[in-house]
């Protein structure tokens, strides 16, 4: 029997099979993972800011479907857009549909929170503008950022908002990850609490225990923290070990660093606390 304890409507922002991949292989039993794709060929602030209208599509024919929650992944149109705008399109459309709407940069400052971080260091494979925007996303909820410069793989060229393309960022593995992160770090202005790492595009997820385990610090990393946060929200363990302490439940900034040197919240999908503003999702 298929669903048995959740259907999740899952909107992939590429037709690439690195982020579904994610949320399918880590699936807990009794969950199916329904995929839909907007799919973005570019990185535009037009082409992001259009998937907006189709995602909300794709939602309602997933809602069509009996899905427990939607997901909504790909955090590049709404940080053109702003945390409130987020805010108010995500509350919307849940209620419009009668379920969850996860949204793709709500969970990140969720769990951030979840695990005391007060100040992050951003990697990501993004240019300028959407770097800025991420330290605003951030500090609107009161926590430091910092960027690493976006990703620029060897012999790849930017494309528009990337730093490194959509299609280059295929070929992007964990070792190139662990190593851009790694220096990043050792060349900070500041100390930091966590790192955090955007993009489902490159193949992060892998990195992100070493990462922790050597550098003694909780990583953030995007797809991790919105499927922590579905899972909470529907009431599930996930019961995964092997992409960071999010995920195994250890989320406390002294639990990451005590493990490293040794070798829930139940309640609806809420907002985090804005700077002089209350949000509920």
């Amino acid at each position: 029997m298929y669903a048995w304890r959740a259907r999740i409507g899952f909107i992939s922002p590429t037709h690439r099979g690195k982020v579904f991949a994610f949320w399918y292989q880590n699936a807990p039993d009794g969950v199916e993972i329904i995929p839909t794709y907007i799919g973005f060929r570019q990185s535009t602030p037009e082409t992001f800011r259009a998937g907006i209208q189709r995602a909300e599509e794709l939602a309602e024919q997933l809602a069509g479907y009996g899905c427990t929650a939607i997901v909504v992944s790909g955090s590049p149109p709404f940080l053109l857009e702003g945390p409130v705008f987020e805010q108010e399109w995500g509350e919307a459309l849940s209620k419009r549909l009668g379920i969850p709407v996860i949204t793709p940069m709500a969970p990140h400052i969720v769990a951030s929170k979840a695990q005391g971080i007060t100040s992050v260091a951003i990697a990501s494979y993004y240019g300028t503008e959407l770097v800025d925007a991420i330290v605003r996303y951030f500090d609107h909820f009161g926590i430091d950022a910092q960027a690493f410069p976006g990703y620029s793989r060897p012999g790849a060229e930017p494309s528009a908002l990337y730093s490194t393309s959509l299609s280059d960022l295929d070929a992007v593995d964990r070792y190139e990850v662990y190593r851009y992160c790694k220096q990043g770090f050792a060349e900070l202005a500041r100390p930091v609490d966590a790192i955090y790492i955007n993009g489902g595009g490159w193949d992060a997820a892998p990195a992100v225990d070493l990462l922790e385990r050597d550098l003694r610090m909780p990583v953030v990393f995007a797809l991790a923290a919105e499927m922590w946060r579905t899972y909470r929200v529907l009431q599930i363990e996930a019961g995964i070990t092997d992409c960071g302490a999010l995920l195994r439940g250890d989320t406390s900034t002294a639990q990451i660093r005590t493990a490293a040197a040794g070798r829930g919240d139940r309640a609806g999908q809420s907002w985090p606390q804005g700077r002089g503003e209350g949000m509920t999702q």
